[in-house]
């Protein structure tokens, strides 16, 4: 996903990486395939229409009902593809990385942009899920810096509570250096766990 040393800082390690949960991202891009297979289900009626009212217009002037109705449905369904393929492409180059130092977001395709947020700048979380987002196991995670211009989203992250946890135990200082007393039962720090993870 991540190019884990570009742009790192001295000591910084990648504890979680992940994007958009595909399908709560692109739901304007299923909407768009939905129009796209009606209009080729519908494609053969729409130019019988176009037919009749040719029929009943060459009587009036000589208006092109055809091919207008055609040259309009190729155009609209060559739109859509474009849409559709732009949206997927853009899902794919949305990254969101956590690592022990700050949360980062990458996306973008001509003009790439990254934002990041250091854990010591981060005031407050907070997580939004609608209906549909609950439906993918999604939502959108805000995180609050110092500033109002600090503020950034990651949206339709998977597993949005799980994200904010790891965050919050990062910033607790498990990630950072400093490891707290804990008796011998205390679960594995987040970091062991995902080493453990890509090790594998």
């Amino acid at each position: 996903m991540f190019n884990r040393d570009n742009h790192s800082n001295p000591g910084e390690r990648v504890v979680f990486e992940t994007r958009p949960r595909f399908l709560a991202n692109l739901k304007s891009t299923i909407l768009k395939f939905i129009i796209l297979l009606v209009i080729f289900y519908y494609f053969r009626t729409i130019i019988a229409a176009a037919i009749t009212l040719q029929e009943y217009a060459v009587q009036m002037a000589q208006i092109p009902f055809i091919q207008a109705t055609f040259y309009l449905l190729l155009l609209i369904i060559i739109l859509l593809i474009l849409s559709i393929l732009f949206d997927i492409v853009s899902w794919k180059q949305k990254k969101y990385q956590l690592t022990n130092q700050r949360v980062i977001i990458q996306k973008g395709i001509i003009r790439r942009k990254r934002s990041y947020i250091h854990h010591t700048k981060i005031q407050d979380i907070d997580i939004y899920q609608g209906i549909i987002d609950r439906i993918f196991s999604a939502g959108d995670v805000e995180i609050y810096g110092g500033h109002d211009s600090t503020n950034i989203i990651l949206e339709d992250i998977p597993n949005p509570r799980e994200v904010e946890d790891m965050i919050d135990r990062v910033m607790m200082g498990e990630e950072a250096g400093f490891k707290p007393q804990r008796n011998k039962s205390a679960q594995r720090s987040i970091i062991e766990e995902y080493d453990q993870k890509f090790k594998r």
